[in-house]
């Protein structure tokens, strides 16, 4: 393959600014590498993975040539696709994050003596966007030994444990920036945009969601019919649930910070040890980064990536983790976590935000249950125009009893905690 088939931005000059930026002088060849993506895996993009070498830069540990692996989003070639899900927007979002957002708050750490600094997300090496030739190229963290967990079996309580402290500390940077250099944070917020709830983009998702919402009704009568729970559920779902999302997208406090945007399992890539359990975690795609309440990023992990036995058994230890592993974080940034964000802060902001992850649970959810199969070839879209997105994905009523209580659970620990009220 050419160079031209990521996007017609991507040449050898960008290959030897990758190479600068990883230390060496000049890419003196590179290969594409098979990659095992799915078809769902980027609904928003198309992926490659590539291999850098440069011959003029030797290792210091072996005197080898030195190698950098990426992995390269790039904005779909296919035009409808392109205009159909609105893949310039989420572009730019994430380019400004990687090059506006996350520069910042490195620079941020920089100025403090630190324990361990934030570094558990992707670093972008390269990127360009004009809505129809974006790409982002960022180190491939496969050769760090990250790995995907399974999305439809779900992640076990040491993998969330882990992802509920990466959150946290990501939420850390802006409470500690905000605290320290309000006006320069305050500018940062400016550079991203909802890229999923405003009211601008309503006729876009709206008629998808209301697929969504029946299934997620169907979901409920079957499994907890003729009860409290699906009266309030049905309230909840009702109404204008697009209205809802927006407003808690864009309600804004003292707590509310940069929000990676879509959090959940797909986003987070593990390193295991020996023998088999998670010692660390990344943070992948953020083309939904916001500027919102932490309770968005943490309730949409909760409904979207653990099952009723692990939130019954240990919900509340998942937010001890999170609010510990941020009150860490802000000690080190040097600021105090019992004025800025106490527990009793966090368990407020839940019980005002939290619905926020049932709303996106319904999509999630039955997204994590389709088979390959029934993910459709994007590519397949014709014309040059956009087209309804349920047009494209067909979503129909959950096959399996335990899946439509996976989702129908999702409510009921909800409605436990307070969070429908």
């Amino acid at each position: 393959m050419k160079l031209d088939v990521v996007s017609p931005k991507f040449d050898e000059s960008v290959l030897d600014d990758i190479i600068r930026v990883s230390g060496g002088n000049k890419c003196t060849s590179w290969s594409f590498v098979d990659s095992e993506f799915g078809k769902g895996d980027s609904y928003l993009s198309e992926v490659y993975r590539i291999t850098l070498k440069d011959e003029t830069t030797k290792t210091a540990a072996d005197s080898s040539p030195l190698i950098v692996r990426v992995i390269v989003k790039t904005i779909p070639k296919n035009v409808g696709r392109r205009k159909t899900f609105r893949s310039a927007d989420f572009f730019r979002n994430e380019i400004n994050f990687y090059n506006v957002v996350l520069s910042e708050f490195v620079k941020f750490q920089q100025t403090k003596e630190l324990k361990t600094g934030f570094n558990e997300c992707s670093t972008s090496v390269a990127s360009f966007s004009d809505g129809e030739n974006d790409f982002i190229a960022m180190e491939d963290l496969s050769q760090f030994g990250y790995g995907s967990a399974s999305r439809q079996e779900g992640a076990g309580l040491a993998e969330c444990i882990l992802c509920m402290q990466t959150i946290g500390r990501f939420h850390a940077l802006s409470l500690a920036m905000k605290d320290q250099q309000p006006d320069k944070f305050h500018l940062l917020v400016k550079h991203i945009e909802d890229t999923y709830y405003a009211d601008e983009h309503k006729t876009w998702y709206k008629k998808f969601q209301d697929v969504q919402i029946q299934i997620a009704k169907d979901a409920i009568s079957q499994v907890y019919g003729n009860t409290e729970l699906e009266t309030k559920a049905n309230k909840f779902l009702d109404g204008d649930l697009y209205d809802k999302m927006v407003y808690l997208t864009h309600t804004r406090n003292q707590n509310s910070v940069i929000n990676h945007g879509d959090c959940w399992l797909p986003n987070f890539l593990f390193r295991y040890d020996s023998e088999g359990a998670p010692v660390s975690a990344k943070m992948i795609d953020f083309q939904l980064a916001r500027y919102s309440s932490p309770a968005l990023d943490i309730s949409f992990f909760i409904y979207s990536c653990t099952s009723q036995q692990l939130r019954e058994a240990h919900y509340e230890e998942l937010l001890s983790a999170y609010h510990r592993s941020l009150s860490d974080m802000l000690r080190d940034l040097g600021s105090n976590p019992d004025e800025l964000f106490s527990f009793s802060d966090l368990q407020k902001e839940m019980h005002e935000f939290a619905r926020f992850g049932v709303g996106m649970g319904i999509e999630s959810v039955p997204f994590s249950l389709l088979d390959e199969s029934e993910v459709p070839d994007l590519d397949q879209i014709k014309g040059d125009e956009a087209i309804p997105i349920e047009v494209v994905w067909i979503l129909k009523n959950i096959k399996t009893q335990e899946g439509r209580r996976r989702l129908a659970d999702v409510f009921k620990h909800a409605d436990g905690c307070g969070y429908l009220d």
